[in-house]
């Protein structure tokens, strides 16, 4: 029954889709329609690290980073609608030692502007707020000069606890607890 219930709620979740899911999908499978945003933190750098593939948790590992969050939010591995869906994209600057995931033209031109250079697609994003979804934001925390995409309460609280001002939302996204 519970399965039948959070599949429904999958389908009101991609109203404007042709995806649908039966299963919760496991991070960074190969085929399925999601990919996981988990947290990392480097405590040296104090930089939050926003990883959807396995390429970005390999690294994250290498890089020193420990894991903090396993589900910020799911997001799809390729766009059902381009009209509105956006992609996900991961930037890094290596003088901050900062990463920045953003989706908003604002978001790419600020990177650009501060010296960020693009990194790969990690995936797409809900460009309104659709049913079943929730924002992702983007924060940032000048004395650390470090960029966080939080959609998940603990992600928020971490957040604000630690400083960080609210700059503007990326898009929407399925919440880490829909599954």
């Amino acid at each position: 029954m519970i399965r039948i219930r959070r599949s429904l709620v999958l389908a009101a979740t991609l109203l404007m889709s042709a995806v649908t899911a039966a299963a919760a999908p496991s991070a960074h499978a190969r085929g399925e329609h999601w990919h996981n945003l988990a947290t990392w933190y480097h405590w040296g750098r104090q930089d939050n690290f926003s990883s959807v593939t396995a390429d970005d948790d390999a690294t994250a590992r290498s890089s020193g980073y420990t894991w903090v969050r396993g589900k910020e939010a799911y997001i799809l591995v390729q766009p059902t609608d381009t009209r509105v869906q956006k992609p996900l994209i991961l930037f890094y600057n290596s003088a901050r030692g900062d990463y920045m995931s953003t989706a908003t033209r604002e978001g790419i031109a600020s990177a650009l502007s501060a010296g960020y250079v693009r990194k790969n697609v990690q995936g797409y994003i809900w460009t309104y707020h659709a049913p079943g979804t929730v924002p992702l934001y983007q924060y940032w925390n000048a004395r650390r000069q470090d960029n966080f995409a939080a959609a998940s309460p603990e992600g928020i609280a971490s957040a604000r606890s630690a400083g960080y001002r609210r700059v503007r939302v990326e898009g929407y996204v399925t919440p880490g607890s829909a599954f």
